[in-house]
């Protein structure tokens, strides 16, 4: 295993519903991260999956109710203390640059910070570090304090920050308001620092379907999918009333069910 990669797992989170989508994301992983020969957790429910060259372990968590319990479950079952974190849907999309990323991690290890966010993130309270001018500390409070980008994470902060009640969206735009009450210590790439791990910040997929930069990116390398079987997000459209209600009475039930409370706890406690 690479020496960065000591008391650190790689964990990609997936549930089986994204099954078509795991020979991508690895065959992207191993193409454009060839020297990687560490232990991988993917997160999955019942579904099992192996790929050559990979050290592929598949969580099979079970089947819960829902993404907060799938997610806290598989990374229960990581026994390192750091994780490195992927979605299954943010496919690589170049070359990884494991010198910086291996840089990234030990910086991230002496300073002893929660997370560090391998992509650029529109936070508004970031200071320069004086010995590292591609990486910045977010201070808190700061919108967009969680997110599911690629990122390295302390193990035990990153499942803290999910409840078990949420879904992806609503765990991000909880859980950047449970993370100012925690005071995370965030790093994040400064402002124009390209990321060492090339991919799309919206993921390949909309709304299950593909996206366009996905599809010509595919198309460029050569690389055949069935994109019907999903088939293609259309085009961004501004949500009408109905929509935003719906999304909106999503983010109350979740609030209801244990969301809200989480965050009147905590700002009880401070």
């Amino acid at each position: 295993m690479e020496i960065f990669m000591k008391d650190l797992t790689v964990f990609v989170n997936s549930s089986d519903s994204y099954a078509d989508l795991w020979p991508v994301f690895f065959d992207l992983f191993k193409m454009n991260w060839p020297d990687y020969d560490g232990v991988i957790y993917l997160n999955t429910e019942q579904k099992s999956y192996r790929h050559e060259g990979l050290n592929i372990i598949c969580t099979q968590v079970g089947r819960l109710s829902s993404f907060g319990r799938v997610f806290r479950a598989g990374l229960d079952m990581v026994a390192t203390d750091n994780v490195l974190f992927f979605m299954i849907d943010y496919i690589f999309m170049g070359r990884v640059d494991a010198g910086r990323l291996r840089r990234y991690y030990e910086y991230f290890l002496s300073g002893h910070y929660d997370s560090l966010c391998l992509a650029s993130s529109p936070y508004y309270r970031m200071v320069s570090v004086a010995d590292n001018r591609e990486l910045s500390c977010v201070l808190s409070p700061s919108r967009d304090m969680f997110s599911f980008q690629a990122a390295y994470w302390k193990r035990e902060a990153l499942r803290n920050i999910v409840l078990p009640n949420e879904n992806p969206w609503t765990a991000e735009w909880y859980g950047t308001k449970r993370a100012n009450k925690m005071n995370l210590r965030l790093l994040a790439l400064s402002e124009n620092v390209e990321s060492p791990i090339p991919y799309h910040l919206s993921g390949c997929l909309q709304k299950g379907k593909w996206r366009e930069e996905a599809v010509e990116y595919l198309h460029d390398i050569g690389y055949n999918v069935d994109f019907e079987r999903r088939g293609y997000a259309p085009p961004s459209v501004a949500r009408g009333l109905k929509t935003r209600c719906r999304q909106k009475w999503t983010f109350v039930r979740c609030g209801l069910m244990g969301s809200y409370w989480d965050l009147m706890r905590r700002s009880l406690r401070g």
